[in-house]
């Protein structure tokens, strides 16, 4: 693969003195008149967000009209949907090699999320649990969150010295490449340390959305299509309740937040190979929130078998987490749904009683 050093791509202030211009090198690659470009950067459009998405580029603007000043505007579009489209981008699909990267890193952030859960407790600040989950030093995918008291509404604030307290809700997550583990609830030993309004929050909030995850589970198949999974989910947690904005789902790599097959009247298909957020985030003015997102994998038996015969490590601990979510929790997990968190499965409503857990069997 030929390359050169273009110094422009590097930090304010640094030397500029041995590049050629950007224009010289891209048409010395044989962009020209006669050339159709690709740009893919992080996002491609659809006709309701953009008059002429096909030519929306995300890249920024000395790339965008450098590459137009050589080969026309017309010539020069989005191709960021080869690679991230759920119905077919190169970048949604996932081998058995790839299986095995995903599975290691949800170990680890899964693992991380339990030491944290155990280590809360009322008094205790939210830097000592952080430090609770020992991060090895893994690439991020997105920043830590941790986010009680003054803070909870916000979402996606990080650890501020905050005084864990009994009452107060909670969410929070860790993310490296290939994984994210979420979980929201209330740091509480029971119903009784909620507010008043809230102490019917497992029967009226946490357990029904526990029993549409299960529902969520037992859709993970190819084939099913991503519209008929967002219609379950609307229908199991109605807006006006339960408050879900973001997509019930959606594919993850390096990046937390790649794209989803799942969204209204979508007629893209699960695929094997998807590698799926359980990302369902409810909220409420009343119960705040509850929340179970892990990375699971869609596979067929050909997907499974390779898994099988080239991690076989992997692919007994995926096995056997199957079995738990089924055997002990209740869940219906179809064949073609693999889990890859220690977590899967497991979403305590009362962060200061952890072994208390919503089960459906």
């Amino acid at each position: 693969m030929r390359h050169e050093r273009f110094q422009a791509f590097s930090l304010i202030s640094q030397p500029r003195s041995d590049s050629r211009l950007l224009a010289d090198i891209l048409a010395g690659e044989g962009i020209a008149s006669d050339a159709r470009v690709g740009v893919s950067g992080w996002k491609y459009f659809t006709e309701g967000e953009h008059p002429d998405p096909a030519h929306a580029i995300d890249a920024p603007s000395f790339i965008a009209d450098t590459l137009r000043s050589l080969a026309g505007y017309e010539a020069v579009t989005n191709a960021t949907a080869m690679f991230m489209s759920p119905r077919d981008g190169l970048r949604t699909i996932a081998d058995a090699d790839d299986i095995a990267l995903f599975e290691h890193a949800n170990s680890v952030v899964s693992q991380s999320v339990r030491a944290m859960i155990f280590a809360m407790r009322d008094g205790i600040s939210d830097f000592d649990v952080v430090k609770a989950a020992g991060l090895n030093g893994m690439a991020l995918g997105c920043h830590p969150t941790f986010c009680t008291g003054e803070t909870a509404a916000l979402g996606l604030a990080g650890p501020s010295g905050a005084i864990l307290r009994r009452g107060q809700p909670l969410s929070f997550n860790l993310c490296v490449w290939r994984a994210n583990c979420c979980r929201a609830g209330w740091l509480a030993r029971d119903a009784g340390d909620l507010p008043h309004a809230a102490q019917d929050y497992v029967e009226t909030f946490a357990g029904p959305y526990v029993q549409a995850l299960d529902r969520w589970f037992s859709m993970m198949r190819p084939g099913v299509p991503g519209g008929d999974v967002k219609a379950e989910m609307d229908r199991l947690l109605p807006f006006e309740r339960f408050g879900v904005f973001l997509n019930p789902g959606h594919l993850i790599d390096t990046d937390e937040w790649v794209s989803s097959p799942i969204f209204e009247g979508s007629d893209v298909p699960l695929r094997s190979g998807h590698v799926m957020q359980v990302d369902i985030i409810p909220s409420s003015p009343v119960y705040f929130s509850t929340r179970m997102e892990d990375t699971i994998v869609i596979a067929d038996a050909a997907l499974r078998a390779e898994v099988q015969a080239r991690h076989p490590d992997v692919h007994d601990r995926i096995v056997a987490r199957a079995a738990f979510m089924r055997d002990v929790m209740g869940f219906d997990v179809p064949d073609t749904m693999l889990p890859l968190s220690d977590m899967a499965g497991i979403a305590p409503p009362f962060f200061f009683s952890p072994e208390k857990l919503i089960a459906l069997g």
